[in-house]
């Protein structure tokens, strides 16, 4: 067994062994030590797909879950160095956080894509603001779930060292069923709104430029924030809003996911 994790088996599975190089299926809970449950995501809940033998998960599960069965439930505890290590996740996971995972083994798959049944069955709503090069104010992404569950993914600076990266921090601010329904509907309802100041992703109009992650409209320059919303994966919605635009910032949609997410970025970052 690889030193660092311990593994028990709480159901044993009937179906297929995994392997180090198998593409799974999964739900995964994580917990910390204080029994915290620190993994719902907003598009996927528990449910992950992951290959096994490739970097796309903590070292601690792609060396706890071979060995399983398609049907199986395990339990594995893992120390820090092959879970988050020394950084964690700040807002999230403390630095040097031993981890207990649930992992449910539901399928082995020939390919990683993701399908219908990967995703939620709810709609979610994700709203980007991009970073260019010359801008001093920083990214962040906001993912909600009409369920309630949503996601704030940020870039943060070091302010003693500004020729460094910035780096990529997440924190979940609960909402309500209700909260997070109104929100999506009113990100629905934005292009009738505000129609001149929306582009809708198959126009034409959406400039991307090569190597820059920065959204403009081509008609006049404006930088747009990209709104998508999906139902069970597939989208239903996707446009560019201008980033500058008065009347999307003072409308009820844009002003309460500003409520919501000012206090992790404070004003210099949400800035506009």
């Amino acid at each position: 067994m690889t030193k660092g994790i311990e593994i028990k088996d709480l159901v044993v599975g009937t179906g297929a062994e995994a392997t180090k190089e198998s593409i799974v299926a999964v739900n995964v809970r994580e917990f910390l030590r204080r029994g915290d449950d620190i993994n719902h995501s907003p598009l996927f809940g528990t449910r992950r797909v992951i290959r096994l033998v490739q970097r796309e998960c903590i070292a601690g599960l792609r060396y706890g879950i071979p060995g399983m069965r398609v049907g199986g439930r395990r339990e594995i505890v893992i120390s820090p160095h092959l879970a988050y290590g020394e950084k964690g996740i700040p807002g999230k996971i403390p630095a040097n956080a031993l981890l207990r995972c649930e992992v449910e083994l539901l399928e082995i798959r020939e390919h990683g894509g993701l399908l219908p049944q990967d995703w939620l069955p709810r709609q979610v709503l994700m709203l980007r603001r991009c970073r260019p090069e010359d801008d001093q104010q920083l990214g962040w992404t906001f993912i909600v779930n009409e369920g309630g569950d949503s996601l704030l993914s940020f870039e943060q600076a070091d302010p003693a060292n500004q020729q460094q990266q910035p780096r990529w921090s997440q924190i979940s601010i609960l909402l309500n069923a209700e909260e997070s329904a109104e929100l999506i509907r009113q990100a629905l309802d934005l292009q009738k709104q505000i129609p001149a100041d929306c582009v809708d992703w198959n126009s034409g109009f959406i400039d991307m430029q090569k190597g820059s992650s920065v959204i403009k409209d081509s008609r006049d320059g404006a930088r747009c924030m990209v709104l998508q919303v999906l139902e069970s994966g597939r989208g239903i919605c996707l446009i560019g809003v201008h980033e500058g635009s008065p009347e999307f910032l003072e409308s009820p949609f844009y002003r309460t996911i500003e409520r919501l997410i000012r206090p992790h970025l404070g004003t210099e970052t949400i800035a506009v």
